[in-house]
């Protein structure tokens, strides 16, 4: 197991999320991590219905209250902690989630 340093955990917001450019198995993909007091969920920007990016408005990812993160595109509603879709046209799938940790206040993904 390899872990790649992706950003520090002060970069993204608390209840927040921050779109960025990483490697992930060898390629480069658009990837979005969420954050909730010390923990950061970290997924392929992708959203599973429509193959679009889930910020078609630049790093707009969560929903008016911050609960879900939700497609700009449709409106689609996800749970921060496991992707999983419970509102929208995709419900029951998930977003591709991506193994992260947490080191003194660094977000690495761990592959």
């Amino acid at each position: 197991m390899s872990n790649t340093e992706i950003c520090k955990l002060d970069d993204v917001p608390d209840n927040d999320a921050k779109g960025m450019v990483a490697t992930v198995d060898g390629k480069q993909r658009n990837i979005f991590v969420a954050r909730k007091g010390e923990q950061a969920f970290a997924y392929l920007n992708w959203c599973p219905h429509n193959q679009v990016l889930i910020d078609q408005i630049p790093n707009k990812f969560f929903n008016a209250d911050y609960s879900f993160i939700q497609c700009s595109k449709h409106g689609a509603l996800f749970q921060i902690e496991d992707g999983l879709c419970v509102e929208g046209p995709c419900e029951g799938e998930s977003l591709k989630p991506l193994a992260t940790s947490v080191e003194n206040g660094v977000i690495y993904l761990v592959e």
